[in-house]
């Protein structure tokens, strides 16, 4: 990234996701790596099951305003595969998606979930990660989501140690359980990547 150039990212999914937590955990990181950074949280935060949506920009260079253009963003995580689609338009050509498999169908015409995953791996730079199992398999809620994190954190300018720090600020009220759980997720998903 050089001096004058901004990093756009966006965090989609649905309410109750953490799509709040992922975008704080973002923003905390840049800032920690010492980028001026701004975050816009777009939809629906109040209603669970509504569409949620942040954009994070970050530069070595002042940061005017957090909301990204269409074609403009550097990076998309999606935390559900619906909403993943939902913000393509925002991504510049060729930029990396890294998006969940794992569909929260909250509406009685949600598209059909295998043409939804095929229309995503049809697409250039894609990664695609099944969280729930990743959830499961790590035995929290969301662990998938810090995975996602950390699959996506090596396409960010910003380093493991710095990861590592903002997780442990962000959970070290809740406990050193909960820090080594999101540290081991937020690991699992680099592995991934």
């Amino acid at each position: 990234m050089n001096k004058q150039q901004n990093f756009g990212l966006i965090v989609a999914g649905v309410g109750g996701q953490g799509a709040v937590t992922i975008a704080q955990l973002a923003l905390g990181a840049a800032w920690m790596s010492g980028f001026n950074v701004l975050q816009s949280e777009v939809h629906g935060m109040s209603q669970r099951g509504g569409e949620v949506s942040a954009h994070i920009v970050f530069s070595s260079s002042k940061v005017t305003s957090p909301t990204i253009e269409e074609g403009s963003a550097n990076l998309l995580i999606g935390l559900e595969p619906l909403e993943s689609l939902r913000h393509l338009h925002y991504l510049k050509k060729g930029a990396p998606i890294v998006s969940s498999s794992s569909a929260i169908i909250n509406m009685n015409n949600y598209p059909d979930h295998d043409l939804i995953i095929s229309t995503l791996r049809s697409l250039e730079k894609v990664l695609i990660i099944d969280s729930d199992a990743i959830s499961k398999d790590l035995g929290f809620s969301q662990g998938g989501n810090i995975a996602l994190l950390g699959a996506a954190s090596r396409l960010m300018p910003i380093t493991k140690s710095i990861w590592e720090q903002a997780i442990t600020e962000r959970f070290k009220s809740k406990g050193e359980k909960i820090v080594a759980q999101n540290l081991s997720a937020f690991n699992f998903g680099l592995a991934k990547s």
